[in-house]
């Protein structure tokens, strides 16, 4: 489909929107699938709300595609889904308040542990609804963020929080710090020092179900490294960790959202005059000005003025002047065909990646799709057919 030519989706939005394609993303997962280990689960990190894409609908999809769990960042995400009906296991991969123990054990949220008070306080909230609760147990191999030191000073520590009543030592898992470089040595050293450690704990009775370490580039730069589950983040939605080596099988990655605004005024202006705030684009001679109906409060870096391009009719067409909370301008002169009200404006999809507005504004792609605004309205499709408008 020529989503710029066949605007069927203009129908049902007024200023903005963004495409969800889920056949996209149940290819993405069939893709990843066939470079992961055929022993090692997939976990899906819907986190961030599926860095932007909707954790409901992401999660239903991909796991009718055989995702063996969820990952998540926060107890809201992970009980947000529970309410919701999804029953597949979920992993909150960081902190969770002490105050938020009782729904873990309650909704029956796999909890990341990694210090010696977090294991007594869920020990005692999983003891206290007569429960156990299950645990994954975080090393620090170099992040430098969260977790036991993977050095061996932790061991007594880590064999203390298993004993602890109503605590299921279920999963052990550390995250790589510079997989999507070519620093391997580094990455082999984590890796190294994970599997370490879980040999110095295992010689002390404590067995893990699943061993988890690869993010998306481990996923598919060390296969050897899969172990009993993967994380696969970024490239589920069809992107690429930003600046990773290519990987020994390249995956034929689609991406998953696609967004789109519409014109909402056209007119020209003379030169001389002046477009937006600060007065800071002047036409230098007789310019048509397309307005488009999205600004910064849809997620539209404001550090994207005059200069970046947004797609209009399938020509590159620069934002001039400031972009504003709810609009920004468009300098349509080189158009063949004059724009009109209600025309179909690309910011990145399916024809220009996200990573063209990241590259720009000094940020990773990651970050792009993360803060498209919930006032965007969000259609799924699949087939492509809608069949799911929010």
């Amino acid at each position: 489909m020529d989503h710029l030519e066949d605007n069927w989706c203009s129908d049902y939005y007024d200023r903005s929107c963004v495409e969800i394609d889920l056949s996209a993303l149940e290819h993405n997962f069939a893709e990843i699938r066939k470079v992961t280990s055929p022993s090692a689960g997939i976990m899906a990190v819907v986190k961030a709300d599926a860095y932007g894409h909707g954790a409901y609908e992401v999660a239903k999809t991909l796991l009718d595609c055989g995702a063996a769990g969820l990952c998540l960042a926060t107890m809201d995400e992970a009980v947000d889904l529970r309410r919701r009906g999804i029953t597949a296991p979920m992993l909150t991969l960081g902190y969770t308040d002490k105050s938020r123990y009782a729904d873990a054990v309650r909704y029956e949220i796999d909890q990341a542990v990694y210090s010696f008070d977090i294991a007594r306080a869920l020990s005692d909230e999983a003891v206290s609804q007569n429960k156990t609760i299950r645990c994954h147990f975080k090393l620090d191999t170099g992040m430098g963020r969260i977790g036991f030191k993977a050095d061996g000073s932790d061991t007594e520590e880590i064999v203390r929080c298993c004993e602890l009543p109503g605590i299921v030592p279920y999963g052990v898992f550390s995250h790589f710090a510079v997989a999507d470089t070519d620093d391997d040595e580094y990455t082999r050293q984590q890796y190294k020092d994970f599997v370490d450690q879980i040999e110095s704990l295992e010689a002390k009775g404590i067995h893990f179900e699943k061993r988890h370490i690869c993010n998306s580039a481990g996923i598919m730069r060390f296969p050897e490294m899969h172990l009993d589950l993967v994380r696969a983040g970024i490239i589920l939605y069809g992107l690429m960790p930003p600046g990773c080596p290519e990987p020994p099988v390249k995956l034929d990655l689609k991406p998953v959202m696609t967004w789109y605004a519409k014109v909402i005024h056209v007119k020209r202006i003379a030169a001389g005059d002046s477009v937006s705030y600060g007065r800071h684009f002047r036409a230098e001679g007789e310019t048509e000005v397309a307005t488009v109906g999205i600004g910064y409060a849809d997620g539209l870096s404001r550090r994207l003025s005059n200069g970046f391009e947004l797609i209009v009719d399938g020509i590159r067409c620069p934002i001039i002047g400031n972009v504003c909370m709810d609009m920004c301008m468009v300098d349509t002169t080189a158009l063949a065909k004059r724009p009109k009200v209600g025309d179909i404006v690309m910011v990145f999809g399916k024809d220009r990646l996200a990573d063209e507005l990241a590259d720009c504004i000094g940020t990773i792609n990651y970050e792009i799709t993360c803060v498209v605004g919930k006032r965007v309205r969000r259609i799924y499709v699949k087939d492509g057919a809608p069949i799911q408008i929010i």
